[in-house]
């Protein structure tokens, strides 16, 4: 089985690289492209995918604490 990977990136969307199934607050699946970008930012035109409309403009984003 392929490993999924999941990446926050910095002033940008999540990249979810792998299987996942994306299913909306109905419990729809959402038909995804691989890999698929999803908005942070709540602008994107083709949520839950981000369409690239905060080019940067976003805050940084927060980090978790490692509370391990």
């Amino acid at each position: 089985m392929a490993e999924t990977r999941i990446q926050i990136l910095n002033q940008g969307p999540i990249i979810i690289a792998g299987h996942a199934d994306l299913i909306d607050d109905q419990g729809n699946t959402i038909p995804r492209r691989e890999p698929m970008a999803l908005c942070r930012c709540g602008q994107s035109q083709t949520m839950p995918f981000c369409d690239g409309i905060e080019k940067g403009h976003m805050k940084t984003c927060s980090r978790a604490k490692n509370i391990l």
